[in-house]
């Protein structure tokens, strides 16, 4: 579920429909019981519009309440003063007749008749209002199980589909990790291959939930068989978008990027993805690498390119996700590359896992995050 959705938007038209109708039902009984106070005396159009005006405000109050949350008040205030203004003009237009002093036998009769209309009339209201609020508990609790065990299941599925990678081929070491905002991420990190062919590379879907979460699942599937069929990672990009393309709604892409060693060289590419981090060992620098590709899944065909990159023992390569840069402060300033190059600049030569930790306790000081986050971090050794 799209956590941008307002909650009234995802009930059904017939609940919500029957929600409001309970509300109306439950405050009309104040109708009924006005007129009570005034033993049954209350003329006809006034005990009518009194009955409706007391079930459609209320109603209208729960709207706004439903449709616009924490501005509710932008909707309370002028109901509120209409309401008033409405009540204000029947008191005034139809006023209750006097107390009669002395009643008759039929004048009694007709009072016991009128309460007992109104008694009976409270009891029905009060009742097909808490059916109707019963009705769309039961409704909207049976379907939010539901969404909540699929939601689980996606969620099962996120953590095998993407787990925590702490490995070493040949001389290489790899450690990543992949944190979602909520239930199901859109992100993925994957490595794959042997010790003289191997690729690591980093995945975001746009969006996050479950329907990226599902785009990702089929990403992962399209990498690893174009991978395992021994396909030239120069044209991983190029094949990737062509698999994608026609299995996401318009409106989705995918950033990408990867580092792959074929033999003795590695090579990097990136797809609408934030830039490459390679922190040097040798000087302690920490330089940006980038190759301007469109993201993956916006056109059916295209040329991607990628490039070559040399690397020293203890060199450093940090993939991320825009997770990373986005998370803002008070004063809105986002964590942004800069501050990212300096964490890795400033960790460059401890041990990945310290790195990973650093990074993320940094950005998650530096603001909340609202984006799934993800690191892979890949060092030579030899």
């Amino acid at each position: 579920m799209s956590r941008d959705k307002t909650f009234w938007k995802t009930l059904s038209p017939r609940s919500f429909g029957l929600f409001l109708l309970g509300v109306f039902l439950v405050f009309s009984a104040i109708g009924f019981a006005s007129d009570v106070t005034d033993m049954g005396r209350t003329p006809i159009l006034r005990f009518v519009l009194s009955i409706l005006i007391s079930g459609i405000f209320p109603t209208l109050y729960a709207f706004g309440g439903f449709a616009l949350r924490r501005h509710f008040w932008k909707a309370f205030i002028p109901i509120f003063a209409f309401h008033y203004f409405v009540m204000y003009k029947l008191s005034v237009s139809l006023p209750s007749p006097q107390q009669l002093v002395q009643m008759d036998a039929g004048d009694i009769a007709r009072m016991h008749s009128r309460l007992s209309f109104d008694g009976l009339a409270i009891m029905v209201v009060v009742a097909l209002g808490y059916a109707c609020f019963l009705y769309v508990t039961i409704t909207e609790g049976r379907r939010y199980f539901r969404v909540h065990a699929e939601i689980e299941l996606a969620t099962e599925i996120h953590r095998v589909l993407v787990p925590a990678i702490d490995r070493k081929i040949g001389g290489y070491e790899f450690y990543g990790r992949s944190s979602p905002s909520g239930e199901v991420g859109g992100d993925l990190i994957d490595l794959a291959g042997s010790e003289e062919h191997w690729v690591a590379y980093v995945a975001d879907v746009a969006g996050h939930g479950v329907a990226p979460g599902v785009v990702m699942g089929m990403a992962k599937s399209a990498a690893r068989m174009l991978l395992s069929s021994g396909d030239d990672t120069g044209h991983l990009l190029t094949r990737l978008n062509e698999v994608l393309y026609p299995l996401k709604k318009p409106d989705m892409f995918v950033t990408f990027c990867f580092l792959a060693k074929n033999g003795e060289g590695l090579r990097v590419g990136l797809a609408g993805h934030p830039a490459i981090l390679h922190f040097s060992a040798r000087t302690n620098a920490v330089t940006q690498l980038e190759c301007p590709n469109m993201p993956l899944g916006i056109l059916p065909s295209g040329d991607f390119e990628s490039s070559g990159v040399r690397a020293e023992p203890g060199d450093v390569f940090a993939l991320y996700t825009d997770g990373f840069l986005e998370p803002a402060n008070a004063a809105g300033e986002e964590f942004g590359i800069t501050r990212l190059q300096a964490e890795i600049q400033k960790n460059g030569k401890e041990g990945l896992d310290v790195i990973c930790r650093s990074l993320q306790e940094s950005v998650a000081k530096h603001g909340a995050q609202f984006d799934d986050q993800s690191l892979f971090l890949i060092r030579k050794l030899a």
